[in-house]
């Protein structure tokens, strides 16, 4: 064979492996303009203060990524920190947010947090932390499931609902180096409003669950709906349209009768759903 083979593909260097987190304020569109700029300038400090009180000021030192949303905040750190992230860092967080809420004054702050894991690109510019994690922890954050969960909670008592990518709870909570154990975690289908090319498997979790994240035992079933699946009313997040939901549901795989499950809709539509548990629901 004659000629050169054309240089199509170029190899390069694979990008740091990182452990991604996101957090976005609830409802952080509703409140006055007037009190925005105090809202924004108390998430870093609260996050700040969590991770000290859960005793990761390593990772304060040492985080490769940092950006302030508005909104929000994303942070970048070693893998090796996910499970404490996970087991010490988000009950900080909800015991921080908590204790900011009882202080006279304070504006009311609650925060989903996503965190995923995955190869992000730090070379020292100005567009730092890019890399598919980091994109997957924008849109689970942004899910309409994890919406719905703080939707349904009472803002007085849960300030903190997690969403971790299915990676992450496969390696890290599945793997049990984290304390949690798995069933403290809810496999759901994440997707995004306006976002139809995104749908991933993911996991939520939430420190301080409340109101309709604890209703037990269901209403009864009407004729219409077996037992083993009582849906549990479910407001819809502000930004959905209140309608019917009509399409296809997607369940999760999680059997209903061992805790809550949720089924998500494709357009938008969430439901809860209860079981007969087969031993005490507990939440630790």
């Amino acid at each position: 064979m004659t000629g050169s083979i054309p240089d199509t593909f170029t190899s390069g260097l694979r990008p740091e492996e990182l452990a991604v987190v996101v957090f976005d304020q609830v409802d952080y569109s509703k409140l006055p303009a007037a009190d925005h700029t105090e809202a924004s300038a108390v998430t870093g400090p609260l996050i700040e203060q969590a991770l000290r009180r859960a005793s990761l000021t390593a990772v304060l030192e040492s985080w490769r990524i940092f950006r302030e949303t508005g909104d929000g905040l994303v942070f970048g750190c070693a893998p090796a920190y996910l499970p404490q992230l996970l087991d010490r860092f988000l009950p900080a967080l909800e015991e921080v947010l908590a204790d900011h809420r009882s202080r006279a004054g304070r504006i009311p702050v609650r925060m989903r947090v996503a965190v995923t894991c995955g190869p992000v690109s730090i070379d020292g510019g100005p567009v730092d932390g890019n890399g598919a994690a980091r994109v997957e922890a924008h849109r689970l954050v942004d899910a309409s499931v994890l919406k719905a969960v703080m939707t349904v909670a009472n803002p007085e008592a849960t300030h903190v609902g997690a969403i971790v990518s299915d990676r992450v709870y496969q390696d890290v909570v599945l793997g049990r180096y984290c304390k949690l154990h798995p069933d403290r975690f809810l496999r759901v289908t994440a997707t995004v409003t306006g976002k139809k090319d995104f749908r991933a498997a993911a996991w939520i979790h939430v420190p301080a669950p409340s109101a309709g994240l604890l209703a037990f035992p269901p209403a009864p079933p009407t004729t219409d709906t077996p037992p083993e699946a009582v849906a549990l009313p479910l407001p819809e997040p502000d930004e959905l349209p209140v309608r019917p939901v009509e399409s296809t549901i997607i369940t999760t795989d999680q059997r209903v009768n061992q805790g809550m499950a949720v089924n998500h809709g494709i357009t938008g539509g969430v439901s809860l759903s209860f079981g007969k548990p087969d031993r005490p629901v507990r939440w630790r």
